[in-house]
């Protein structure tokens, strides 16, 4: 929000508190309620306040909640802590390549030592809250979901992984083309994999922008004519070294 967006948001948020019954925020508590949702533009506060009022019949919101609905619908793509946590298991696999989010790996790093110990149930709860803490305060602070890659060594897995962060927007094409594996000397027992990283190769090809797809064709276009250019030369030395023994015999 602007400055100039100040005295708007204090009538909506005034109105919201209204419709709960209950007096509107102080101006100390106003001032917290805009320093938290300032990042966010008026108009997607302004959904997030009509949302809580549609679904919560008895209390106002704190801006804890609003900040919680406001990353659900502006495009904050961080996973809630269920999704988030098959997504943490499987970073144990050394095979397997994880995107994930600095809050899953901090949440993992959490509770790992009680999953160590065996309590996968404690851990998943350890996992949840500390996962959660964790966003909420990103939130808070207006930090955008920041999306890293850790590799497995399959490449098969590798491949369809980053596919697939590309494919929901938590990666962008150009940032994960240097790690996809290079598909040269493929057995048929990697043939999918190969399959599989032609495919995503193509999918980055297709991200370029159409400077980026011109720059790429007149490259092309002119490694097609030095080929032609090596060929005509070929066989221009291969005429006149055969006009050359006819001559000497």
């Amino acid at each position: 929000m602007q400055p100039n967006d100040n005295d708007a948001f204090g009538k909506r948020l005034a109105g919201v508190f209204e419709v709960y019954n209950r007096t509107r925020p102080s101006a100390e508590a106003m001032a917290v309620w805009w320093r938290i949702l300032q990042p966010f533009p008026l108009d997607a506060v302004s959904r997030a306040l009509g949302t809580y009022t549609r679904t919560e019949p008895k209390f106002p919101p704190t801006p804890a909640q609003i900040l919680e609905l406001l990353g659900q619908g502006a495009g904050d793509s961080r996973l809630t802590a269920d999704e988030a946590w098959p997504v943490a298991l499987a970073s144990q696999d050394e095979a397997e390549t994880v995107v994930w989010t600095d809050e899953i790996a901090q949440a993992f790093a959490a509770c790992r030592p009680v999953l160590d110990a065996g309590d996968d149930v404690g851990a998943r709860m350890a996992f949840r809250a500390a996962y959660e803490r964790l966003v909420a305060a990103a939130r808070m602070e207006g930090k955008p979901a920041a999306w890293s890659v850790s590799l497995g060594f399959n490449a098969e897995r590798r491949a369809v992984a980053l596919e697939r962060a590309v494919h929901l927007g938590q990666l962008s094409a150009p940032a994960i083309e240097h790690l996809l594996p290079a598909p040269a000397d493929v057995t048929p027992d990697d043939q999918a994999a190969a399959e599989n990283i032609a495919r995503l190769k193509q999918m980055l090809a297709n991200a370029m922008s159409p400077a980026e797809k011109r720059a790429k064709q007149r490259e092309q276009l002119a490694a097609a004519e030095r080929e032609r250019l090596d060929r005509l030369k070929a066989q221009a030395s291969a005429k006149v070294e055969q006009l050359q023994k006819g001559a000497a015999a």
